[in-house]
């Protein structure tokens, strides 16, 4: 959310957390309230949630209560649709032909079969990438709970993906190379730790001691979370949406 972005109220903690334990009842928690604390400490860390509105081209205030029950549901909506628990979708996106054409035209014999089952294994890796980071951040969901970490399900807090009750926040990244201009701009004035698990540039090298030291915890490794994407992917296959590729079963 931009710096001038002006609400209905002043965004005082006491009438956030009100607002929030009415929405949510007995769906409230302790992890709710330290993230809510993170999130409004800050302007800059609210995502916009299609806010500020605009009447003739002027932005009009946010509601704060409109404000903090969509942020909260927004939140609530990702924690349910995690890799654990979601179905995966087709995408809405289709692979340019010149792919098969020019690959048609660099790699001799490739029949149309062929390639297609190429450009079909070309859209299914990048939607496994995808995935990768959603399985991670559910992987140090699990992992992190324990050390006062709280997962920001939903982009609650914008470009940061895990928050404590000290204030700390912290973006996790698959990749070191995926990092994109909207962290930057938030980062702005706002102190965030960054951590990826994998160098980009170099085979099965990882970063998983870099994170213990940003976050106390031990209990993490690179073979710890192929055990986790295992399990996961094992219970919940459907996470992978496969279209007329063949099923393992």
């Amino acid at each position: 959310m931009n710096i001038n972005t002006e609400f209905t109220e002043a965004l005082e903690i006491d009438a956030i957390i009100t607002y929030a334990k009415a929405h949510c009842r007995e769906n409230y928690s302790q992890d709710l309230e330290t993230l809510l604390k993170c999130a409004f400490s800050d302007i800059r860390n609210l995502p916009k949630l299609a806010y500020p509105k605009k009447i003739d081209k002027v932005e009009q205030q946010v509601p704060l209560k409109d404000y903090v029950i969509k942020f909260i549901d927004s939140y609530h909506k990702a924690y349910n649709n995690r890799p654990s628990l979601r179905v995966g979708n087709a995408s809405k996106t289709f692979s340019d032909p010149i792919v098969g054409l020019i690959f048609s035209l660099r790699v001799e014999d490739t029949s149309a079969e062929e390639l297609k089952k190429i450009v079909e294994g070309h859209s299914l890796q990048m939607s496994i990438e995808n995935l990768i980071g959603d399985l991670l951040e559910e992987y140090l969901s699990i992992k992190l709970c324990d050390y006062g970490w709280v997962c920001c399900w939903g982009s609650s807090i914008d470009a940061v993906d895990f928050c404590n009750s000290d204030g700390n926040l912290l973006q996790v990244k698959n990749s070191d190379n995926s990092e994109n201009s909207s962290s930057s701009r938030v980062r702005n004035g706002t102190e965030i730790k960054k951590w990826a698990r994998r160098k980009s540039t170099q085979n099965n090298t990882f970063y998983w001691e870099k994170l213990k030291e940003l976050t106390g915890i031990e209990e993490v490794s690179e073979e710890d979370f192929r055990v986790f994407v295992e399990n996961t992917i094992k219970k919940n296959p459907e996470c992978i949406y496969l279209q007329d590729l063949p099923k393992k079963s």
